[in-house]
């Protein structure tokens, strides 16, 4: 089957619990479009936290920012459309021109292969796969800036079959001033994704 789409819910938890629980969607539109949307129900006064990039133009949405809306560019820009690329496994071998096999490694007890590449603008993206079931265990992309580089981490966990897809349920994403882990509850793969879900918040 041909994967094009797909609309991920679920129940997020933000800074291991301190952050407060909220509702998590991601809505993802092949080749390379996603956005990844956080609101909190109970707490309406913290507003909608996004991560849009729509193929070509990225932003990010954080209402208690000093700047709540953050167009992105350079490094930043291409980071998020590696993001996008990573959640279509047919799409992912294209991620970078070259490649790299790193030293093999372990990630919560279970052996992983480690491919390395890099991308426009000074990235490095590093893919760990488990050695068993061959699944997307974790991405790390490390962007450079004027004080080093910035590591963005996002693991996938508990693979569950939809439509003859494995999908990951458990979902976590780890940047440099936050963290978040979905408990995902519900997917729907190959369906329309609302366009405003992809562009600005």
């Amino acid at each position: 089957m041909l994967f094009r789409s797909y609309v991920a819910t679920g129940r997020s938890l933000g800074y291991a619990g301190m952050g407060g629980s909220g509702q998590f969607q991601i809505y993802a539109q092949a080749p390379e479009s996603r956005g990844m949307w956080i609101t909190f129900p109970q707490f309406p006064e913290r507003g909608t936290s996004a991560w849009t990039y729509d193929g070509k133009t990225g932003w990010i949405s954080q209402p208690r920012a000093y700047i709540p809306i953050l167009n992105l560019t350079g490094s930043d820009l291409v980071g998020a459309k590696l993001d996008a690329i990573v959640s279509f496994p047919n799409a992912v071998k294209g991620m970078f021109a070259t490649w790299r096999v790193a030293a093999e490694d372990v990630i919560n007890g279970r052996d992983v292969y480690v491919v390395q590449g890099n991308g426009q603008g000074g990235i490095v993206g590093t893919l760990y796969f488990d050695k068993q079931s061959h699944l997307l265990v974790r991405f790390l992309r490390r962007t450079p800036s004027p004080v080093g580089r910035i590591t963005i981490q996002q693991d996938f966990d508990n693979y569950k079959d939809v439509d003859g897809i494995k999908f990951p349920f458990k979902y976590s994403f780890l940047w440099l001033d936050g963290r978040f882990t979905a408990e995902i509850t519900d997917v729907k793969v190959n369906v329309p994704v609302e366009a405003a879900k992809l562009t600005k918040p």
